[in-house]
């Protein structure tokens, strides 16, 4: 998750927050502004992320995939072909209300070692089909389908799941499900533990920008969100907890943070990395805000990548 929400309006649907039609429409106003799928709205971003989006953005050599989610919902990938005779595989999970393209530059890192690599765009986003957003806990069934869909390609597959801030919750959770023996590793940049203290914080912030003071706390707002995804889309903001999956996880996982991030607080990734089970490593980016880490400093950044997949895919230079 990236953007910063404002609530322009947010006054006014709680004005009756105190009876259940005020709760409702609290709820829903929540719901309209965080949970419904929304197009990418540029930040500053550094050279290397512009250069990595454009990449993504022309498409040389891509080709289209798609797979049907368990729901029914048809999901679209871009995919790069590697070396023919390469069986690595990076799947490059983005962020919230974001596309394909924003994992450009970390797409093209493994494209230009051979590897073959796919770039989802998670669903209610892109060209994905769906009408609103899991925060990475229905997109962690998707990652699962997406990584059958290689080993149908090619059984002999070595994949790497790689996901930024929402793409990096989607990465972990998948991991504490039962995945496919060809996935080897994680690499999860800038994820949140869950999406309930992820809101609880953006919530607590955003309480400063509202026109009307409103004396209601993050966590009642985010009961009223809630309420509204259980009734509006059928699952509990609850059970998107990235640091619950992580204590199952047995995929070796590097986690990545930046230390100035302050959307998802680089307090967390010490929390998920305690949380784990799995063999894991970290790396804490300086200088680097949130979903900034590979721009910051790329030799760094790559350098714990490759030293953390050397151990588990010998032979080859990451």
């Amino acid at each position: 998750m990236k953007k910063k929400t404002t609530f322009g309006l947010l006054g006014l649907a709680a004005a009756g927050a105190g009876a259940a039609g005020g709760w409702a429409v609290l709820g829903n106003y929540l719901y309209n502004q965080l949970l419904l799928p929304g197009a990418w709205n540029p930040d500053e971003l550094n050279g290397m992320e512009n250069e990595g989006r454009l990449w993504a953005r022309r498409r040389e050599g891509f080709r289209e995939a798609t797979i049907q989610a368990l729901d029914g919902l048809i999901l679209w990938a871009a995919l790069v072909p590697g070396r023919q005779d390469c069986h690595r595989w990076a799947v490059c999970v983005h962020g919230y209300h974001d596309t394909y393209e924003s994992m450009g530059a970390i797409a093209k890192h493994y494209s230009d070692l051979g590897w073959h690599v796919l770039l989802p765009d998670q669903r209610g986003h892109g060209q994905s089909e769906g009408d609103y957003v899991g925060c990475g806990y229905d997109e962690r069934l998707d990652l699962v389908g997406w990584c059958n869909y290689i080993v149908r390609k090619d059984p002999e597959a070595e994949i790497v799941l790689h996901g930024v801030s929402m793409g990096a919750a989607t990465v972990l959770m998948a991991t504490g499900g039962v995945l496919p023996r060809q996935v080897k590793a994680a690499v999860s940049d800038c994820a949140y533990t869950s999406i309930e203290a992820e809101l609880r914080h953006v919530l607590g912030r955003f309480q400063e920008t509202l026109p009307t003071r409103i004396p209601l706390p993050a966590g009642v707002l985010f009961a009223a969100l809630r309420k509204a995804a259980l009734r509006r889309a059928g699952f509990d903001l609850r059970d998107a907890a990235p640091i619950q999956a992580v204590a199952r996880s047995k995929t070796p996982t590097l986690f990545i943070h930046g230390v100035e991030d302050d959307f998802v607080p680089a307090s967390m990734m010490g929390k998920l990395y305690q949380a784990a089970k799995c063999p894991k490593s970290f790396l804490w980016m300086p200088r680097a805000g949130h979903a900034e880490a590979v721009g910051a400093d790329p030799e760094l950044y790559w350098t714990a990548v490759s030293t953390f997949l050397g151990d588990l895919l010998p032979g080859q230079n990451l």
